[in-house]
């Protein structure tokens, strides 16, 4: 069995330490390693004896580059990984031993943090939460690409959706588990994922999730947020009240911009639990924001 490694990357210096990690996989079976360049003016630095290809695409969003590489891989078994993210020596070898089970068509495993900063400890426990969302339905729709494997055979009648840039790996999960695809959750199978080191940086991720979520569930019906179609809480109310409006709209998602800074700011000086609440309402206010700029003219 032969394995494809896929990374698609933008002009992101964090995939020096990715190839590395690569670089120092053992006990791998026969593998090849697919960097899809979307769009991307910087090359990567490619350490010796890398079984690498580099796929220079036009600048189409992560998710389309995902399919370009899968496309041109010669594996039986894709693995997806990203370029914020260290593998560990093992990672390839895990994955290999797995797909061994001929009844396995897709591995979702799972991510550590790699700092203890207050701001990396926040952001995994945010994702962690994320993940246990999942649990009711036994992870059956739950993709996160950062650290996926999938059949070959299985990925060629369904790639990804590459509408938006952001939201498409729930897209995927939905997808495939319409199709009756099983997607095993092994969260013992994890890599080392590299946090940004800014609030604002990581506001504007989480504004970016909120808004092509929004645009996923316009488009596709799909609600992405596992919540009622209408909301809740503050969030609820609030698109309730700018409904119909795009002035309203527009003011409140810059508006909350505004408060998701101001709480961020605080957030990384405030002390202990009130630091941790300052951060979350700062995440809600920037997905929030990024929910209603959706409902905007060309949003």
């Amino acid at each position: 069995m032969r394995v494809s490694v896929v990374v698609p990357v933008r002009n992101d210096p964090r995939i020096d330490g990715l190839l590395e990690s690569l670089a120092a996989q053992r006990d791998a079976p026969d593998w090849e390693l697919l960097v899809a360049l979307d769009g991307s003016t910087r090359s990567p630095r490619i350490p010796a004896r890398l079984p690498v290809r580099l796929l220079e695409l036009p600048p189409r969003g992560p998710y389309a580059a995902r399919n370009a590489a899968g496309n041109a891989a010669r594996g039986d078994v894709l693995l997806f990984t990203d370029s914020d993210c260290v593998c560990p020596p093992d990672w390839i070898a895990f994955a290999d031993r797995a797909f061994r089970d001929a009844g396995l068509e897709a591995l979702q495993g799972g991510s550590h943090a790699a700092a203890s900063t207050r701001l990396s400890i926040r952001i995994q426990t945010d994702y962690e939460a994320y993940v246990r969302s999942h649990a009711g339905n036994g992870y059956r729709s739950f993709c996160n690409t950062r650290n996926f494997a999938i059949r070959r055979s299985v990925f060629e009648k369904r790639r990804f959706l590459d509408a938006f840039q952001r939201g498409g790996d729930g897209m995927y999960g939905r997808l495939l588990e319409e199709a009756g695809v099983v997607i095993r959750y092994a969260p013992e199978w994890a890599v080392v994922h590299r946090h940004p080191t800014s609030p604002l940086v990581y506001a504007r991720q989480v504004f970016r999730q909120g808004h092509d979520g929004a645009r996923w569930q316009r488009t596709t019906g799909v609600n992405l947020f596992g919540e009622t179609p209408e909301g809740r809480g503050p969030g609820r109310w609030l698109r309730g009240r700018t409904a119909g409006s795009p002035l309203l709209n527009l003011a409140a998602a810059y508006s909350l911009l505004g408060v998701a800074a101001t709480l961020g700011a605080a957030g990384a000086w405030l002390p202990g639990a009130a630091g941790d609440r300052a951060f979350d309402r700062s995440a809600r206010a920037a997905h929030l924001a990024g929910r209603l700029r959706a409902d905007a003219p060309g949003g």
